[in-house]
């Protein structure tokens, strides 16, 4: 079973992967492990919502189990807050639009250089990046 932390620290560690992946000439896998990141940081951001000694919603528990970026961002409750960030931060908001075009088929793909490193950039921008946004709230 995963805890909180765990899931904080592989997402920390999607991250460091994918820029490697990315500075050894993996584009593809680098994009691939990037989304994953952010996936790990909302289940992480998602975690928090589970309370101990209650059963859980059943819509919640199978929407943890998405690869959807904007499903888990709508079921971590964060969604209104991002929206109003983005209002303010209108690279934030590119940077989300960036991220939200990746999905778990991205693995079935090739991906180039450039792609790879612009969804790297809009994950980890530590202004703007959706990353340093996610882990503000988990």
């Amino acid at each position: 079973m995963l805890t909180k932390k765990d899931l904080q620290r592989l997402s920390e560690i999607r991250v460091e992967d994918a820029i490697f992946l990315l500075r050894a000439n993996k584009a593809s896998s680098a994009y691939y492990l990037a989304g994953y990141a952010v996936e790990l940081g909302l289940k992480a951001c998602i975690s928090k919502l589970f309370q101990e000694n209650v059963i859980p919603d059943k819509n919640l528990v199978n929407t943890v189990y998405t690869h959807s970026l904007e499903t888990l961002m709508s079921s971590s409750g964060l969604l209104p807050e991002l929206k109003e960030d983005m209002k303010n931060d209108a690279k934030l908001g590119a940077n989300w639009g960036i991220t939200t075009k990746w999905n778990e088929h991205s693995r079935y793909e090739f991906w180039d250089p450039i792609s790879a490193a612009t969804l790297i950039q809009a994950i980890t921008d530590q202004d703007h990046g959706v990353f340093p946004w996610v882990k503000k709230h988990w």
